[in-house]
């Protein structure tokens, strides 16, 4: 059966998941068509001349056939003017996807291919505006809009791994209805302890007591022990965070910071929110509750000063410490 699809597809960019979810799309609109046969060729040095011809030639029974050739920026002249020889061959029944990841490489190859091929964007996804454009353009995907906070909510909670983020969009949207807002986020992403343990730091640092308290007793109820592990973790690794944000040198940019500390330039809204807080505090008072945060965290797993202590008491110090940081 002939297919009824873009017979020739260019993936452009670097983003491996994009890139993914573009074949994905087209191999599932092809199934929908019947039977195929599915071919990747991955191009390296062992490529040969003919490889590209071999892979792409119908089989003895005929029927539709896919082929995804994946690294084409890595071809040479002879075995680019190949591939071209492929694209431009009246095959009815040969879908063919090439990606090509790197537009500063082989842009002769990726100028041609443009102009025979459909084409699709992959593109490398950094900084916090791509990435909260990214994040609402997945909800309209699902024909749902996403507010501003909720969109910093979800990357607070999953961090910038946009197929995280993807996938959590498509979980939210499938479990809810309406706008998705920060409360939403916030509600469907308390499952995960480790999360909840980031939402308590957060309330705590921006002086909210009360929130922090309140999360911080109902994971207790639903997580036990683990729930004072989790919180001293998320506190500890945020107040790490302003010290190294602190002692950055004056006039950099919230991008430079990040990168300084080790994070992505997309977390720059991240190093904004904790150098707010640190406007608040002293490096001394900082030293101290740092020491503090080392003490309980030996309590906690069963230092000399920890024996004995039950889990009611364990929290009990955990509460306390927390009421101590937003009253200091």
């Amino acid at each position: 059966m002939p297919v009824e699809l873009a017979s020739r597809t260019l993936i452009t960019g670097t983003e491996q998941f994009l890139a993914e979810r573009a074949v994905a799309a087209i191999r599932t609109q092809l199934a929908a068509l019947g039977e195929y046969d599915l071919v990747t060729l991955e191009v390296s040095d062992e490529l040969r001349p003919g490889d590209i011809f071999a892979a792409t030639s119908a089989t003895l029974l005929g029927g539709n056939r896919l082929v995804v050739i994946v690294g084409s920026e890595l071809l040479d002249e002879a075995a680019a003017a190949e591939l071209l020889e492929v694209v431009a061959i009246n095959d009815s029944e040969l879908l063919l996807i090439v990606r090509h990841r790197h537009g500063n490489k082989n842009k002769k190859l990726l100028a041609a291919l443009k102009e025979v091929c459909e084409v699709v964007e992959a593109k490398d996804i950094s900084g916090a505006r791509d990435m909260k454009a990214f994040v609402t353009a997945e909800a309209v995907r699902f024909k749902r809009k996403i507010s501003p906070d909720a969109v910093d909510a979800l990357r607070t909670s999953l961090g910038d791994d946009i197929r995280l983020l993807a996938g959590a969009i498509d979980q939210i949207t499938a479990a809810t209805t309406g706008n998705i807002t920060a409360e939403m986020v916030n509600q469907y992403f308390d499952g995960i302890a480790e999360i909840r343990g980031y939402h308590v730091s957060d309330r705590l640092w921006s002086g909210d007591l009360a929130q922090a308290l309140e999360k911080f007793r109902w994971m207790v109820l639903n997580d036990g022990a683990g729930a004072n592990v989790q919180v001293i973790a998320a506190i500890a690794t945020d107040l790490r965070s302003m010290v190294r944000i602190m002692g950055a040198p004056a006039g950099q940019s919230d991008e430079e910071i990040a990168r300084s500390i080790g994070w992505s330039e997309s977390m720059a809204w991240k190093v904004r929110a904790l150098r707010q807080v640190a406007r608040g505090w002293k490096p001394a008072a900082l030293a101290y509750f740092a020491n503090r945060l080392a003490e309980i965290d030996a309590q906690l797993k069963g230092g000399a000063d920890g024996i004995g202590m039950d889990e009611t008491a364990r929290t009990a110090v955990v509460e306390k410490f927390l009421v101590d940081i937003a009253r200091k």
